[in-house]
């Protein structure tokens, strides 16, 4: 089923996110703080899904306007660049690159899962708080961008630029989910964390330049067209902000935390998972 490009793309506003304004570096954890410990993790992520899906319920018209020139590009990129950027790809494409273009993709990707897990355990045998709160919110980062555009490439169901459909073949629930790209999406997403973490400029433009390539990546690879990259940078840099702000918000507010708990179980009567629910 074909529909024209910029008509789906519009379709999608409620789905896409424009950045809002900066996040301020977070405050360093309070010393020796657990919140960030890993039991803890599966009640960070249900908070901060809740978080965010209110969120929109408290926005003003300043925001509205911020997410309709966010989809506004999108669409503009789709009808202006995605067929040229794609013949240029085709034009340059070369054998001694491919294996490298598929191994810098992988940072939006297992590789990108595997930095995150890394981080995690490093910052803990270091007792690093502030390491261990900036990869506790880049992974679930990671999570929530991966979950809110499933859907959206289920009803986009856009082709990829390999299968030689163009630029405006669209068959939703068909299986195709061309759009948005979601290597670009965790790639920014772990980005926007990294850089709103870390006050650094140096730090910022690098994480950013490295989520960069990975998009490029996937345009050279003909995986996705620019638009599908685009689309994605944007909400994954947004989830990554809003992330770092509720998480930030919540690890330096006073009191006892809630907190939710697994561990392992075992008895002569029983083997499974153990959860604790504190508030």
């Amino acid at each position: 089923m074909r529909r024209p490009a910029a008509a789906l793309l519009i379709a999608l506003v409620p789905m896409l996110a424009m950045a809002q304004a900066p996040v301020p570096a977070p405050a360093p954890p309070a010393a020796g703080s657990r919140v960030d410990a890993i039991g803890n993790l599966p009640g960070v992520l249900w908070d901060d899904t809740l978080a965010l899906v209110e969120t929109p319920g408290q926005w003003g018209s300043n925001e509205w306007s911020q997410l309709a020139l966010g989809a506004a590009g999108v669409v503009a990129v789709g009808l202006v660049l995605d067929h040229k950027v794609d013949q240029v790809m085709v034009r340059n494409q070369r054998s001694a690159w491919n294996q490298p273009a598929k191994d810098v993709a992988q940072l939006g990707g297992t590789g990108g899962l595997i930095l995150i897990g890394a981080g995690y355990v490093g910052s803990n045998l270091m007792d690093n708080n502030e390491a261990r709160a900036l990869w506790v919110d880049a992974g679930i980062a990671t999570v929530l961008a991966q979950v809110a555009i499933y859907p959206v490439k289920m009803v986009v169901g856009r082709d990829r630029p390999a299968d030689g459909q163009g630029t405006r073949d669209f068959s939703p629930f068909s299986g195709n989910d061309s759009f948005p790209s979601g290597h670009a999406t965790q790639a920014f997403a772990i980005a926007s964390v990294i850089s709103a973490h870390v006050d650094s400029p140096w730090v910022g433009g690098t994480a950013y330049g490295v989520a960069g390539l990975v998009a490029l990546s996937r345009l050279y690879t003909r995986d996705h067209f620019s638009s599908d990259v685009v689309a994605g940078a944007l909400i994954g840099t947004t989830i990554g902000k809003a992330v770092v702000q509720i998480d930030t918000d919540r690890r330096n507010a006073p009191g006892p935390h809630a907190q939710l708990t697994l561990s392992p179980a075992w008895s002569p009567d029983f083997r499974g998972i153990r959860m604790v629910a504190k508030f």
